[in-house]
Formats: C-alpha cells, structure tokens, sequence
C-alpha cells in the first residue's frame, strides 16, 4: 500500500523499485487530497486500487485536461506517468478495509476542503497530508477550517497517540515533534485571526497580517503561500472582494 506517490517519474519509479525489492505488490494506492502532487504517482501503478475521500474525487475527476496533473506537473519541469484515477471513494470518518489493513480515515479540512489523514494502527502510524511538516508551515484555503483541524489534531496526539507521524513533506515525526508543530501552526493562525480581527478596514487588516511571522521557513519558492494565507484571513474577515 501507498499513500500519496510522488513526484517526478524517476521518484515513482524508485519507490516501485523499493516495493519490487522488498518482494511485495502495490495493491492500494491512497491519497489524502487531490493536490497535483499528492496524486501525481497513482498512474504509474495501475493494477492498484486508486483509493481516496469523496470530495478529493471530485476534484481528480472534474480536472480539464488542460488543467490537469500532468499539465500542473510540467510547470515544474517534471514528467508523470499519467494522470490520476479513482478506483474507490469513502466517506472520511468511517474506516476502510483494504488489503490488510483496517484503515481509519480523518477529515481535515482547512489546508484544502478534501483534504484527510490516514491511522494504521496495525503499524502503529498516521499519516497526515499537508499537515504537521517541518519544512513547510500551513498553507490555508481556510483558517478557520484549519484552526479546527488542527485543534482535533493536537486532541489526538495527546489522548490516542501513535509511535509515528509521517506528513506528505518532510521527515517522519514524532509524537513530541509532530505536537510542536501543530501547537506553533496552531498559534501562528490564531495570530492571523487576532491581527485581522482588532482593525476597521481591509487595508488595515492586510497589513497587521503580514508583520505575522510565519512558524517555520518553506522551501524556496513557497513564501508566497504566506501572502495567500493573509488573503484568506481578510477575508473571512471582511468578505472577498
């Protein structure tokens, strides 16, 4: 089982080559949202089951081919086997048998409407998207939604804690490590919420949000994401333009 392959081809192909190695079939390929590149790999790997939540099917299937993965992925300079299917949808909240495995899946919406994480308690894991990262602070389509995502998730690793944390970017976490970062991201968009919030015009708001600093640095071509997130959290503020 895989849960969101990627990026490049050379990529997937060596984590087929690492699958071929260790003598075993790729049978279930899951993904926690319909990013580009978080779905960008289930092409290469098509006797697999294509598994993922209602609403990241949605996103996968509505695609325009000239607003597709591929065409996403080669913005970056990087080729993909194909574009993405959906094999088998569910609805987060309910788990899911696939192969072995008896797979509880959480809604976390907030970095995206679709997005979700994944508890293997047989491994003793959980997988959490584009959450929790070390190299990347929270990339937001809405804070509120991510403030409750996040809450629910420091919930979860105090009271049900598992032995790893693994998020779609950056290294394997611990439960101490992965408590850090969601409590720093929790607070920088309290932050945001608060800068918004104390101001009587848009403009007023904009500027209190930017002097936010973020949590953590992103990798180099991300800081943008920072400037969306104010967008977002006038917003919810003030109304969209």
């Amino acid at each position: 089982m895989l849960v969101d392959p990627g990026i490049s081809t050379e990529e997937v192909a060596r984590i087929a080559a690492r699958a071929n190695e260790l003598g075993v079939r790729v049978t279930s390929v899951l993904a926690t949202h319909a990013d580009w590149d978080h779905v960008c790999g289930i092409a290469a790997f098509p006797e697999a089951v294509a598994t993922m939540g209602e609403l990241a099917a949605a996103r996968v299937v509505s695609r325009s081919p000239d607003m597709g993965v591929a065409h996403r992925a080669a913005a970056y300079g990087l080729r993909i086997a194909g574009e993405p299917r959906v094999d088998r949808t569910f609805e987060p909240g309910a788990a899911v048998q696939l192969g072995p495995f008896l797979v509880e899946t959480l809604a976390l919406p907030g970095h995206t409407p679709d997005s979700g994480a994944y508890r293997f308690r047989e491994l003793d894991l959980l997988v959490v998207g584009d959450h929790l990262s070390e190299v990347e602070f929270p990339f937001a389509t809405s804070t509120a939604a991510y403030r409750v995502t996040l809450a629910a998730l420091i919930d979860l690793l105090r009271r049900d804690p598992p032995a790893r944390v693994v998020p779609g970017h950056g290294p394997e976490l611990s439960v101490a490590e992965a408590l850090a970062i969601a409590e720093a991201d929790l607070a920088y968009l309290w932050a945001l919420h608060a800068a918004v919030g104390k101001v009587a015009s848009r403009d007023e708001a904009r500027t209190a949000a930017l002097a936010v600093p973020v949590p953590r640095a992103a990798a180099e071509g991300l800081d943008e994401a920072s400037t969306e997130n104010v967008n977002v959290a006038v917003a919810e503020r003030f109304g969209s333009y």
